[in-house]
């Protein structure tokens, strides 16, 4: 199956800096998002991305990417922690990461923070393949809190999970998530996810076929909406093979 992708970040109209990375390969895509507020998350996100990147040359059949992948966060959060180790002064920083292998007609993820992975199939409407790692998002997994409460609950940034802090972190490993000719995968930063409506994602991503169009779309509805934070896209589109 063909995959045609594209990334693009903005630092938003409110931050100084960009502490959002990204990777879009042959094969291998991934975003990542420095904690903002915490020293060096520029530095954070893209010394994760290292290892993940890595993985874009590797020969390797799509069995033992997708093994390789999750392997390949726990890698970034362990040069994280190391690279915070002999730089002192970056002590606490750390990243978010949401990651993606698309091998045959099936992309396989990784997942640590609430940098999110979507599906938009033109016939069933766009689909999160990912959980947000926050105390909010499992209060409503656990039918403590309702979806409309939590897009607006005061703590809903607030990570139980990231990279660069815990050397035994868990890595999510949804998937395979099945493709089809026409998907829309999209990989993102809270930047976009935190003043950009789901339906209002879906939309752009069903309006632009092209990956870049739909890049530049989705960030200027991000900055729209008042660009509070960085924000950070992948866009990829399967077609038929040719």
């Amino acid at each position: 199956m063909e995959f045609h992708a594209h990334g693009a970040t903005h630092q938003g109209l409110v931050r100084p800096g960009n502490e959002d990375a990204f990777v879009c390969g042959r094969r291998v895509f991934a975003v990542a998002d420095g904690l903002g507020g915490h020293v060096a998350g520029e530095v954070a996100s893209r010394v994760a991305l290292g290892p993940v990147e890595a993985l874009d040359g590797d020969d390797r059949d799509c069995a033992g990417l997708a093994r390789a992948l999750p392997q390949a966060v726990r890698d970034g959060n362990r040069a994280v922690i190391a690279d915070a180790e002999e730089h002192p002064e970056r002590f606490g920083m750390g990243t978010t990461l949401t990651a993606g292998v698309v091998c045959g007609a099936a992309v396989h993820l990784a997942h640590v923070g609430d940098s999110r992975a979507y599906l938009l199939r033109p016939d069933q409407g766009l689909r999160q393949l990912t959980t947000d790692h926050t105390p909010v998002a499992e209060a409503v997994a656990a039918g403590l809190l309702s979806p409309d409460d939590a897009a607006v609950h005061p703590e809903r940034n607030v990570l139980s999970r990231v990279l660069g802090l815990d050397p035994h972190v868990e890595v999510d490993a949804p998937g395979p998530e099945p493709l089809q000719p026409g998907d829309r995968l999209l990989l993102c930063s809270d930047g976009l996810t935190e003043v950009v409506r789901d339906d209002e994602i879906a939309a752009v991503l069903a309006e632009h076929h092209e990956p870049a169009a739909a890049c530049d779309a989705l960030i200027a509805a991000a900055l729209a909406g008042g660009g509070p934070d960085n924000v950070t896209v992948v866009v990829g589109v399967a077609g038929a093979s040719g």
